[in-house]
């Protein structure tokens, strides 16, 4: 059968997601789950080997000194690398009223099945034109997936989000403080927009900072082992 009659696309007015006709197969839990265990490993790995070979070349005088730096290098690249195994691109709604959202990550599709979340979080992720907002979405399977607010608000997503009118969770759902803010579930006092503005400044800097530190003292110890 034809592309054309089979695979009906359309873009979603006022979202960034594309909602499709055609049935698509989700993709499994194990398939995603182990990706994702991959790609975490191979972070991993990257992170302490640049954490623990400088430092054994100057433990064992191969190397004079400088070892902290890669060590530095490798807790900021940790602290922005791992948000981006979940961050998304090229989300598609599809299934039984839309209900699914399969979308493409550094590890390779997840599907989250939007009808069974547990738990909505507003979190701030790095970007190249800087920290953007994000929502955390973890269904009931255990498959999570960082997305745009149009991904949850489109017209599809809107009666998803809505259906649970103020009360900062949908059913079984467990919607942060701010994440209800982003979705337009609570209004924020000005006092709430003014700290949690400055919790992202801090955050954005103290986590990433902290990080890159717990490298350096990886590195110290292994070298003073």
């Amino acid at each position: 059968m034809s592309k054309k009659k089979h695979h009906a696309a359309v873009r979603a007015a006022g979202a960034g997601i594309v909602v499709e006709k055609a049935q698509r197969a989700a993709v499994p839990v194990e398939i995603a789950r182990r990706r994702l265990r991959v790609g975490s490993g191979v972070l991993g790995g990257a992170v302490g080997g640049a954490i623990v070979i400088p430092a054994l070349l100057e433990r064992f005088g191969v190397m004079h000194s400088g070892a902290w730096v890669p060590a530095m290098f490798a807790g900021l690249a940790l602290a922005m690398g791992f948000p981006l195994l979940y961050m998304t691109s090229h989300s598609v709604r599809h299934g039984p009223g839309w209900q699914l959202l399969t979308a493409r990550t550094v590890t390779g599709s997840r599907t989250v099945d939007l009808s069974k979340l547990t738990q909505i979080r507003r979190v701030r992720v790095p970007s190249k034109t800087g920290w953007l907002d994000e929502f955390w979405i973890k269904d009931c399977r255990g498959v999570v997936l960082l997305v745009d607010k149009e991904a949850l608000m489109g017209p599809m997503g809107q009666a998803v989000v809505h259906s649970s009118g103020i009360s900062g969770s949908l059913g079984t759902v467990k919607i942060s403080r701010h994440a209800a803010v982003g979705l337009g579930l609570n209004e924020p006092s000005t006092v709430q927009q003014a700290a949690r503005a400055w919790a992202d400044f801090l955050l954005g800097i103290l986590i990433p900072g902290a990080v890159a530190v717990l490298g350096i003292l990886a590195s110290w110890l292994t070298r003073s082992a």
